[in-house]
Order: structure tokens, then sequence, then C-alpha cells
């Protein structure tokens, strides 16, 4: 492709071994995932994104292209340049958070910019060959639709599409609607206009071989944080991990905390929201609101810039630091850093998000709360019952271990790859 592209190739140096995720399978499903795998050798599958680094999407697919290398399917990966001109990344932003149903108006020119971008990348996408394209999420959206590639198209969608106002819908759904296949994190984010014959549904997963899903005692877990972050060793410890943005609710998580300080005054909260995702410009607004509240107060801790630091190691350490784990989402794709801290064994306190809903079994393997004074409720119930906390995550790694798994999410991969290809 030439030099000056709106699509950059992620070059990935991790590599895994089939016999290392294999033995996380029954045997049924070892059987079947080798089996489907078998039929897509020679067959080349090129996912499309909108950033490299920082959210769900690029953990999934920095560990989803080496498992199916592994498997010896050809697999790529392609993100949007982040030096793309215009204020794409402000209106993509714009578009995303109406999808999810915010009451957002996006004028005739910012429409006119995202289609002539989605134009550039579409041109680019022509000079990609292979079998299946899978475009993720509204940034490439259109790219997908305008590309003359005569190869199976599948649509990822990772956030919940189900109340998006009429106006934005008119725009966006005959373009999702000409996809070969619309996959879907939950069947609650699904829109009633869409084809059930050609919608799917993935229930997200975390790669257990991932460094970021490693497990340290939570001593040498403390140390590092006092180390790198400041924070003392010798004190209760609540962590959210997400980026700044409005859907996660930071602000009622310092609400809830504030709270629980009038009964537990030695508590201290950590804020773990890298500025590492490209396409999330409005991350730093939200981020000086949240400064500004917390500024007020020593025993919060806010990490956005890396300065340093390495964002994450930092956050998988900061998860195995924690005594009680919060992610306050009221909209949530699903939410892999909440799977992320039940496989440490943490204790987690979702929001009423739905993606959360989807793994927490409120009171058996973590809560589910909706306001900040029932988040401060049960922090303080959970930091004054340490046997309550041990039970819950051990019952929350028990999920993950049985539903959450990455070798499970490859499966579905494959299955959906044969059946794109079947009628061609």
């Amino acid at each position: 492709m030439p030099s000056q592209t709106s699509l950059k190739k992620v070059i990935l140096r991790e590599s895994v071994k089939p016999a290392d995720f294999l033995k996380l399978l029954s045997a049924r499903r070892k059987k079947e995932l080798l089996s489907q795998a078998s039929y897509l050798q020679g067959k080349r599958v090129v996912h499309i994104n909108a950033t490299a680094a920082g959210g769900g999407v690029a953990e999934i697919l920095k560990s989803l292209i080496p498992y199916l290398r592994s498997l010896g399917i050809e697999s790529d990966w392609y993100a949007i340049n982040p030096n793309i001109d215009g204020n794409f990344f402000t209106i993509t932003n714009k578009i995303h958070n109406a999808l999810q149903g915010a009451a957002v108006k996006i004028s005739g020119r910012e429409w006119a910019e995202y289609e002539r971008i989605n134009k550039r990348i579409a041109a680019d996408l022509d000079t990609i060959d292979c079998d299946v394209l899978a475009i993720n999420d509204p940034q490439p959206l259109f790219a997908g639709c305008y590309s003359h590639l005569n190869k199976r198209k599948v649509y990822f969608s990772h956030i919940d599409t189900s109340a998006v106002s009429k106006s934005i819908w008119k725009k966006l759904h005959p373009c999702i609607a000409s996809y070969d296949k619309i996959v879907f994190s939950s069947s609650d984010f699904v829109h009633g206009d869409l084809s059930r014959r050609k919608v799917k549904i993935f229930v997200p997963s975390i790669d257990p071989l991932a460094a970021k899903q490693t497990i340290v005692s939570k001593k040498e877990a403390r140390s590092y944080l006092q180390k790198h972050g400041g924070i003392p060793t010798d004190c209760p410890l609540i962590v959210q991990v997400s980026r700044f943005d409005v859907w996660k609710n930071p602000l009622g998580v310092i609400q809830a905390f504030r709270i629980v300080q009038s009964s537990c005054p030695e508590v201290r909260l950590a804020l773990v929201g890298f500025n590492e995702a490209k396409d999330n410009p409005a991350a730093v607004a939200v981020y000086k609101d949240i400064a500004a509240v917390a500024a007020k107060s020593r025993e919060i801790f806010l990490f956005f810039n890396s300065m340093g630091k390495n964002p994450l190691e930092f956050t998988m350490m900061a998860q195995n630091a924690a005594d009680i784990v919060v992610q306050n989402s009221t909209k949530e794709g699903f939410g892999l850093v909440v799977t992320e801290a039940m496989w440490k064994r943490q204790p987690v306190i979702g929001g009423p998000a739905s993606g959360i809903r989807r793994q927490i079994q409120n009171g058996r393997n973590g809560f589910v709360v909706k306001t900040p004074e029932e988040l401060a409720q049960k922090i303080v119930l959970l930091l004054s019952n340490p046997k309550r906390r041990k039970l819950l995550g051990e019952a929350a790694r028990k999920t993950v271990f049985e539903k959450f798994l990455f070798p499970r999410l490859v499966l579905d991969h494959l299955k959906l790859y044969r059946s794109c290809l079947r009628y061609q």
C-alpha cells in the first residue's frame, strides 16, 4: 500500500502454541475447534478497527490474531492511522455515543467528513487480499460498504445499539444491514430492524495466556503501586480500571468513595485509565472534570498519562493489588476489565450496564449496584468481611473459567468464518 495510508498494519510479535490453550477446552470443544480450523487452512481473515491500543476491541484482536495464526489460518489486523486528518475521531466518538442512546446531534458537515474518510479507508481496503473482511465498530463501518472487495464481510458491533435514535439509525442501518454477518456481544444490543438470520452473538472473553492476566501476590502488587504510583501499602484499596468516559461513571465512584470514607477513613481509591486509545478524544475533557473533583482528596489517585509507566503492567498490578474492584458503568458493551478482575479472584462490584450483568450474578460471584449510595454500602460490607471477599473472588474465577475464556471465543470465530465461506 502507499506510504500515506489511512490504515496501518498492526505488527504482532506475540505467538502462542495450540497446546497452551487447547488444554483449557473440553474434549468435545477441542475436537470441534480443530475440525473447524482444518476447513479454513489457506484462507485469509483480515480485521479492521479504530485503534491498535486501548479499549476492549484492541485487547481482543491482540490475542485473536496470534491464536488464528497458530491454527494455520492466515490473519492480519489493520487499525486506522491515528494521524488521519480532520476531526474524524471526534466525529466517530459522537456517532459511538449516539449509537448507545445519547442525545447527540451530528451535522451534515460532520457526516460528510465521516463519509469522506471512510471512502479513503475503503480505497486502502481494496488493496488488501482476503477471504473474510471483518470490520469492528462504527469508525470504519462505511468503509466496509464502500469497498469493492468481492469478499465476505462481517460487522462486529461491540456496543449497545438497542436504543439508538431514529435519525442516527436511519443513516447507519442500510450499511450495517448490507454485511453478510453482524456480530454483537449480547442479544440485548441488537436493534429490532436487523435480520435475525444475519445476527450472531459472541460473548467476549479474556486471553488467559496474555501478560495482562498474570496473577501475582497482593504484597508484590501493592509494593509495585507504591513504587510506581505513590499509593501506600498499608490501606484498603478500591480500584476501577477503565478509560475516562462518561459511560464508565467515574464521578459516581468518587461519590460512593466519599461516603465510604465516613466509616473507613483509611481507604484509598485508584482510577486507572491510561489514555492509550486514539479514537476517544473526549477522554481528556472527562479526565479534567474528574481531576477537578478529585483534587480535593489526597486519598484519590488518578492515572491518565503514562509518563514513563507501563500501562499494561500497571493495570495488571492494580487489579491484583485491589481489595475490591469496581466497574461502575451505566453502558458497557461487555466490560472485559470485569472479566479480568474476576479471573484474578477479585470481588467485583459492577454498575447496571447490561454487559456487566451478563457476568456478575448479584450476591453469588460479585455485586451489581445502581446508585452511589448502594455502591458505598457494598464496599463497606466487603471491606469489613474478608471471608466474603474471598468467597466471591473464588466464585468469580470459576465463572470466568467456565464461560469467558478465549479458546471458546476463537471457536466462535472459526464457525463464523466457515459459515461465511460455505456458500461462496
